[in-house]
């Protein structure tokens, strides 16, 4: 699933985007006008200044806007009584937001021992070398083969480890031509900054990590009413209790479907215990 398919179920669920026209009068002094309902959820604004539509950027013609204050910086000021219109949708959440609460439900699935498994990556190693590097977020290898001249894949002749904190594999001898072999391994899902980007997911763990994003949307909410002694409007009929009521039942959630679907590790591979490490 693409992150935004994501973060539009979660807007179904939570955080509905409104669409708002503003309208602010030039008076060639000022090139800066806040568009009062905020934050702006990216991609949703169009921006027109007198008859012509601008378009976003550096450039004198163009404009510069502030999604999470509202405010929007015309590059060129608009003469006095030239009208500056803005449509665009306003929510609670921006879609960075979003993306990253449920950042945080994938890494918190990473701590809690779920991880996805590569099966059989190839590489090589070195002639003389002893220690190297692991795979890329990788939290442990339970294979590692090797490939003698014009033979299948096999079982190193040494003894070897992984070494999890310094992500290294460490061979009880070296081998004395480069070899290539291959490592099976469990490595943890990865979070992305852009909303284009596809879940690195399983799809049956994809609804426990909407749950927990929406638990970070609505423990926000009892933060921001708390802070402001009351709801908003635009919060609706929301209550402190209720937000952090919801926050942690969706949370509860969460953590019950990480304790009942915590995926088994696969079987480590018997390794050899040779004395010296093994001779190659």
């Amino acid at each position: 699933m693409i992150t935004s398919a994501l973060i539009a179920k979660c807007r179904r669920d939570c955080d509905n985007p409104t669409t708002v026209r503003v309208e602010k009068a030039g008076n060639g002094l000022v090139n800066v006008f806040n568009l009062g309902r905020y934050p702006v959820v990216e991609g949703s604004y169009a921006i027109t200044v007198g008859t012509s539509a601008r378009t976003e950027g550096g450039g004198s013609s163009q404009y510069q806007i502030n999604l999470d204050n509202g405010d929007l910086q015309i590059n060129t000021t608009p003469a006095n009584g030239i009208v500056v219109k803005s449509q665009h949708k306003y929510a609670v959440w921006r879609d960075a937001n979003w993306n990253d609460a449920i950042n945080e439900g994938i890494e918190q699935l990473n701590a809690r021992g779920f991880f996805r498994q590569v099966v059989r990556q190839t590489f090589n190693v070195s002639a003389g070398v002893r220690t190297f590097s692991g795979p890329s977020a990788a939290v442990d290898i339970y294979e590692l083969l090797y490939q003698p001249a014009s033979a299948t894949y096999k079982q190193l002749p040494v003894n070897w480890s992984y070494q999890p904190d310094a992500n290294k594999i460490v061979l009880g001898g070296a081998f004395s031509t480069r070899t290539s072999a291959a490592r099976s391994y469990l490595r943890n899902m990865q979070v992305y900054s852009a909303t284009s980007a596809t879940l690195d997911v399983k799809d049956d763990w994809i609804e426990p990590v909407k749950k927990y994003a929406e638990s970070r949307f609505f423990r926000f909410l009892a933060a921001k009413i708390a802070k402001e002694g009351k709801a908003s409007i635009d919060e609706g009929h929301f209550s402190f209790t209720n937000c952090r009521t919801m926050a942690n039942d969706l949370e509860n959630e969460f953590i019950d479907f990480a304790r009942r679907k915590k995926p088994a590790r696969p079987t480590r591979d018997m390794q050899y215990h040779l004395a010296g490490g093994g001779v190659v």
